[in-house]
């Protein structure tokens, strides 16, 4: 849904998947399944059918995801950004809590320009996917060669 008038509360997110990278304008104080919903739309809106032979899911509860380990070296990795629910102790009944993460990107602590990292869960295996290392996480990050003065690619220099 297009915005009439900029607003200078809503955060530009960069969401990236391998070499795919996707701008979005979001409330700060949407839920993630919101944001993972326009996500996809996105995606769809700009005919991207699959990234790295895997298609894209129908549903946003099937993207899961993640924040560099360290803000300002996303080469050192990434880590969910969901939180799993649990229990409270002092409640044996009841309905489970889940962290602050999980509410919107205000809560993560998120700013204009974040970025984030997102991958797809495979129907097969909903358990396997949640034990994923930050290995696991397909992100390029592009580098530049000082010396030609050009961009390269990761794949080149292995």
């Amino acid at each position: 849904m297009p915005l009439d008038k900029p607003n200078p509360q809503l955060l530009t997110l960069r969401f990236k998947c391998h070499k795919t990278t996707v701008l979005l304008l979001v409330d700060p104080h949407d839920n993630l399944t919101s944001i993972k919903a326009k996500l996809l739309e996105a995606l769809k809106v700009t005919n991207v059918s699959e990234i790295r032979g895997q298609p894209l899911p129908t549903e946003p509860d099937n993207v899961l995801l993640g924040v560099p380990v360290d803000m300002n070296d996303p080469a050192q990795g990434w880590t969910d950004l969901e939180i799993p629910e649990v229990e409270d102790d002092t409640r044996k009944k009841g309905p489970k809590k889940s962290g602050v993460l999980n509410a919107s990107p205000m809560g993560a602590g998120m700013k204009d320009g974040s970025m984030l990292a997102f991958r797809f869960r495979s129907e097969a295996s909903d358990a396997d996917d949640l034990n994923m290392g930050d290995d696991e996480w397909d992100v390029v990050m592009p580098t530049f060669d000082d010396e030609e003065g050009s961009q390269t690619k990761e794949t080149d220099a292995v």
